[in-house]
Parts: structure tokens; sequence; C-alpha cells
């Protein structure tokens, strides 16, 4: 095994392929292609060529953050992938400030996978402080919708 992780996109290919096998939703290709385009930050890890994982920061250039896409190939899970990407990518985030700056970094987990984030400073909501993470599905239907 020769993993490297590469601050840059994945192909399209590799991004659709990759969310596939993670049973992510299926994303048109212009939405994925937007998804990779757009994206503030995106490290891929790679296994001798061969796209592996990847997380992707989305943000509005100041303090809004958030963090998706964190994904890694079934056969590659629990080698310390994941947290190596999570790592890195705190990491990152933290070199974009200022001495005294502060910023925040939101994400929605999984289902069950919330103690995952946790050593990296994520705090489950609600809580004595924050209300509820919200998120909202949008369909579009049909070509009058």
């Amino acid at each position: 095994m020769a993993i490297e992780y590469i601050d840059e996109a994945p192909t399209l290919d590799e991004y659709m392929a990759m969310r596939r096998a993670v049973n992510f939703m299926v994303l048109s290709e212009r939405i994925a292609k937007n998804a990779l385009k757009n994206a503030f930050h995106i490290t891929t890890v790679r296994d001798n060529g061969k796209a592996i994982g990847m997380i992707r920061v989305l943000s509005d250039g100041s303090y809004a953050n958030f963090i998706t896409d964190v994904m890694v190939l079934p056969e590659y899970q629990h080698r310390g992938i994941g947290k190596e990407l999570m790592r890195r990518t705190v990491d990152y985030m933290k070199s974009t400030l200022e001495p005294g700056e502060t910023i925040i970094l939101y994400l929605m987990s999984a289902k069950g996978k919330e103690e995952f984030y946790k050593p990296f400073g994520f705090k489950e909501r609600p809580n004595d402080v924050w209300g509820a993470g919200m998120s909202q599905w949008i369909t579009r239907t049909d070509a009058n919708s």
C-alpha cells in the first residue's frame, strides 16, 4: 500500500464511484461536478494512484465552514484513513487563521458515527449551548416545480 493524501479533487468518475461505494446519495453529473468545483478545500486519498477516500470543506471564506463527503472505500475502512483525513482538514482550517481569529467548523454526522468526530473537538447538538442541527433535502420532481 502506497497511501498518499493529496490536496486536490478526485476526478468526477472517482467521486461518483466513491459515493456509490459508501452508499451516499447518487448525484446528477451536473451537481457532482459543481460539488467538486466549488469546494473550498478537498483532500483525496490515493493508494497507488487509486482514489480510496476524500473529504471536502465548503466555506464562505470567512467564519462559516462545513465539512462534508468524509468517505473511505469500505475495503480501506478501520485503518485510520478517515481519522487522518479529519486531522489534516482541521489542521488545514487552523492554518487559514491569523493569531486570535476564530472560525466554526460544522458537519452533519451520519447516524451512529458521532463518536468518530468527537476526538477532533466536535460537539453533539443539541447541548446546553446550541439547539439541534437541522437540514432539509429539496427535490425538483418536474419541470414546472
